[in-house]
């Protein structure tokens, strides 16, 4: 099928839509819902096992989707944004969360409306125009992500798990505008006798969209908590740096007055030796952070999935449940794509509560190792004490070695400030740990209740059908 030329006309596609594909492994469309197929312009019957490159536009970078399908193959969900091309060469933006299936991909898609959307159309952009020059794959992955390091993330991952939070906040604040104008209008269908299913969709939706929304916020106190580790293990770790001149200048020193600061030689060195094993523990510390850090982005990433799945299911429902009188196969098609969305809820809300669980596991070491690193601030404390009854001896040594027991008690400070800061910033991360590893699984079933109710609901409007033939 020759392919249209692109235009500069924006396929309408409303806020409040959001679509899904199903494809193989193959990326060939096994089914789409009445959105994909209004928006695409495509046919139902073109759109079913075509490839899904049929809605490619050529502005789109080749190496986002080399990025895209080298994620999904690791059997990971990916995030991204995409400019689509319908069947009449019209645009639309959206942004896309894939997630792989037993036999398959689902795609869930939205339109974009976060403020990172407008930087990610420019860094498309530079890509796009170099790769229309230059046939090198390779090359053109490595500027996108060089561009992407520049807007601030580490890797794609950072980027994309961001970029999905954005979006689905962006999403909730429109959404709650919205809710805020119909609040006092209430839908004629929704009066009918017989559609108490629909409110019950919708309490169900609205319950887990509302704990979803409070784990973001939980986990958005775990990402500050995180910088707030690394910028004081920074700290600690410039602290330790200058310690190291502090202990070698100071046993320079004693050698120089020779016996009468042998003593404060010692002290030196056990200060020094002290230090060492509080830095292996901070080491170990470091390591757990790491760790921590990794954990919070997965339960980020799931969140986001299990909000964008809760989103669609409802969507989707909602939208076949409206079509229950006009065509057959509303009810055949929710049948045929429940068994995919429950399952992908369950594994996400399932992922979720270990993943948590495994932050718990990292806060408790995180625990322990600031309880050592503690104890030894005590015998720091006390080395000080002796250097400085030492140093007392004549006003020629106390002189000398003023600013280096100083510099030790600014150094003592530091370690309790930090190991108080992080200490508090471990107990707030268990709380809110523990209500999400509590909570998540009464979310586990929410989608296969939403579909019940609705097969619910369609038998009950296809049994007049049935009497009439």
């Amino acid at each position: 099928m020759k392919k249209p030329t692109a235009n500069l006309t924006e396929s309408p596609f409303d806020f409040n839509e959001l679509f899904f594909s199903v494809t193989d492994k193959r990326g060939v469309i096994r089914f789409g819902n009445d959105v994909f197929v209004r928006v695409s312009v495509y046919p139902k019957e073109t759109l079913l096992n075509a490839p899904h490159s049929i809605v490619r536009h050529p502005d789109m970078p080749a190496s986002v989707f080399k990025i895209f399908w080298d994620t999904l193959k690791k059997d990971k969900p990916i995030c991204a944004y995409v400019k689509n091309m319908a069947g009449n060469g019209n645009y639309y933006w959206v942004f896309a969360l894939a997630f792989p299936l037993n036999d398959g991909y689902l795609s869930i898609r939205f339109k974009p409306s976060s403020a990172l959307f407008k930087s990610v159309q420019d860094i498309y952009s530079e890509v796009s125009n170099f790769e229309k020059t230059q046939d090198d794959l390779e090359t053109s992955e490595k500027l996108l992500m060089n561009l992407i390091s520049k807007a601030g993330f580490s890797d794609y991952e950072s980027f994309m798990i961001h970029a999905a939070v954005e979006e689905l906040n962006s999403r909730e604040i429109q959404a709650k505008q919205l809710r805020a104008l119909a609040a006092n209008t209430s839908s004629l269908a929704d009066r009918r006798e017989g559609r108490s299913e629909l409110s019950q969709i919708t309490q169900i939706t609205d319950a887990a969209s509302a704990q979803l929304n409070d784990f973001f916020m939980r986990v958005k106190g775990f990402q500050n908590s995180n910088r707030t580790f690394t910028q004081t293990m920074e700290t600690l770790g410039d602290g330790f740096h200058q310690l190291k001149f502090i202990s070698l200048n100071m046993t320079i020193a004693a050698a120089k007055f020779g016996d009468v600061a042998s003593s404060l030689g010692v002290v030196s060195k056990e200060f020094s030796s002290v230090s060492d094993q509080i830095e292996d523990h901070l080491s170990g510390l470091s390591e757990f952070i790491k760790t921590l850090a990794q954990a919070i982005q997965k339960c980020t990433l799931q969140i986001a999935a299990l909000n964008a799945q809760m989103l669609m299911v409802d969507f989707f429902v909602k939208e076949s449940i409206a079509k229950l009188q006009t065509s057959e196969n509303a009810f055949a098609e929710m049948a045929e794509n429940r068994e995919n969305f429950s399952n992908l809820f369950r594994k996400y809300a399932s992922d979720l509560s270990k993943e948590a669980s495994s932050l718990l596991a990292s806060l408790s070491d995180i625990s322990y190792e600031v309880s050592e690193v503690h104890k030894f601030v005590t015998g720091l404390e006390v080395v000080r004490q002796i250097g400085a009854v030492e140093s007392a001896r004549t006003d020629e040594i106390k002189g000398a070695f003023i600013h280096y027991l100083e510099a030790m008690n600014k150094f003592i400070q530091l370690l309790r400030n930090s190991t108080s800061t992080i200490h508090h910033e471990v107990v707030s991360l268990q709380e809110n740990s523990e209500v999400i590893v509590s909570s998540v699984n009464t979310l586990s079933s929410s989608v296969e209740a939403i579909f019940g109710l609705a097969s619910a609901f369609g038998q009950k409007e296809e049994l007049p059908k049935v009497a009439n033939n």
